[in-house]
């Protein structure tokens, strides 16, 4: 019986030093791959790219059959005008939209002002931001001189934004 006792501790003794040779190995394994990281992994443009979809806005893919982007680019893209254009469009015979595709029309609209200060990737990078750091951001943009937004159309913005990106 002491024999049994001694050969199965002696066992257990040799299973534990080889699971502590193998983990060792795989520890100083990691450790390299780790040292030959470098030293940036990513940059939050690159998360962007990678979490934030491209957005295509939405008058890209309906509304580009009739107009151009010229069309959407003019100082129409004003106060109201928006709501009116949107209205209008809703109103026509031939073009066919639903509610779903109401709102994103007027979403893309309401962003597209954004884009006559800033590019695409600029409006995808508020994605990083919380959504009280994006509030800021826009309070901030509206702020700024020749903007063309109000102080109450921060929210607009803001639902526009969820709208074309999702969160």
């Amino acid at each position: 019986m002491n024999t049994r006792f001694h050969f199965l501790l002696g066992l257990a003794a040799i299973l534990n030093l080889v699971l502590v040779v193998f983990l060792s190995g795989t520890v100083v394994q990691l450790r390299s791959q780790v040292a030959n990281l470098t030293k940036v992994l990513a940059t939050k443009e690159d998360l962007v790219a990678v979490n934030v979809p491209q957005s295509r806005f939405f008058t890209e893919e309906k509304c580009t059959r009739c107009h151009t982007e010229r069309r959407f680019a003019g100082e129409h893209n004003m106060r109201g005008e928006i709501e009116a254009a949107v209205a209008h469009m809703k109103a026509m015979p031939d073009v066919g939209l639903t509610e779903d595709d109401m709102a994103k029309i007027h979403a893309s609209l309401s962003l597209l002002r954004c884009t006559r200060c800033h590019g695409e990737e600029k409006i995808r990078a508020l994605a990083l931001k919380s959504p009280e750091e994006r509030m800021a951001t826009v309070r901030r943009m509206t702020a700024s001189p020749g903007s063309g937004l109000l102080p109450d159309e921060i929210a607009e913005i803001l639902r526009a934004y969820r709208e074309i990106y999702g969160f």
